[in-house]
């Protein structure tokens, strides 16, 4: 990621809902992933893990759930770079515990520590966390988030998808785009095992192009009523794009 390039930073504290969005310089070293979040992307991901760890997991949900804390974390510090950065800190600290949890399937840990969110301790928002090497997180846990919510994801790809064709709900479509753009974010540090010299470039490529494409209609949804939702859907027909474009150069990731 360039060091010049934007991060979307939301004006909120995690878990309270986020009233808007604005962008900054990103400050981050470039092995430390940046983030994305929008109205009340947060609060559903809290709302998701509190249902999945309600009762002891499917193997098939183990994936996304994990995907879902790390999320969390990089909401949270992204935030670090805000006026609650102490807050923030220790939210992505207590995020990474559940990603931890549910990674060693102690569930009743996973649960404690989700329910410990909103009143994590401060952490030190100076500290630098390389989230995407947390926890053995990888690629396909990053992308079980696109599978339907039949199979444990969270829906994305489908919801996409229907989306594009027609926008029948704003929010849900801006949300779509911030959820896409901070799996960009991931991504771009979480390279397939295919992308090995030229095809190393594919990918840089193909992640930066997810990043402003989410970020582009994330942007729109945020709008609300204002939304030009013809537009809206063309962004998120690109995203479609972006996503078979990559499946078809990653085939085996």
């Amino acid at each position: 990621m360039s060091k010049n390039s934007l991060r979307v930073l939301a004006i909120a504290s995690l878990g309270l809902g986020v009233l808007g969005l604005i962008c900054i310089p990103d400050a981050r070293a470039k092995d430390e992933p940046t983030g994305v979040s929008t109205v009340a992307l947060a609060d559903s991901d809290v709302a998701f893990l509190k249902k999945g760890l309600a009762k002891k997991p499917k193997d098939s949900e183990l994936n996304t759930l994990k995907a879902t804390a790390m999320m969390l974390a990089l909401y949270a510090q992204t935030n670090t770079a805000g006026p609650d950065a102490a807050k923030a800190a220790g939210q992505r600290d207590q995020a990474l515990l559940i990603a931890a949890a549910i990674t060693k399937k102690d569930f009743a840990a996973a649960k404690t520590a989700l329910d410990g969110l909103a009143t994590a301790k401060d952490g030190d928002p100076k500290k630098a966390v390389k989230l995407h090497e947390q926890h053995a997180f990888d690629l396909s846990e990053l992308m079980a988030q696109f599978s339907l919510g039949r199979s444990g994801g969270r829906h994305i790809e489908a919801d996409l998808k229907a989306q594009a064709a027609k926008v029948t709900d704003v929010k849900l479509a801006g949300e779509l785009g911030a959820r896409v753009a901070t799996i960009g974010q991931y991504a771009a540090l979480m390279p397939s095992t295919e992308a090995v010299g030229a095809k190393k470039k594919k990918w840089d490529d193909l992640c930066t192009e997810m990043i402003k494409l989410g970020t582009d209609a994330a942007a729109e949804g945020a709008k609300g009523d204002k939304a030009d939702k013809p537009a809206l859907a063309k962004k998120l027909a690109a995203i479609n794009l972006n996503c078979k474009s990559c499946h078809d150069a990653f085939k085996n990731n």
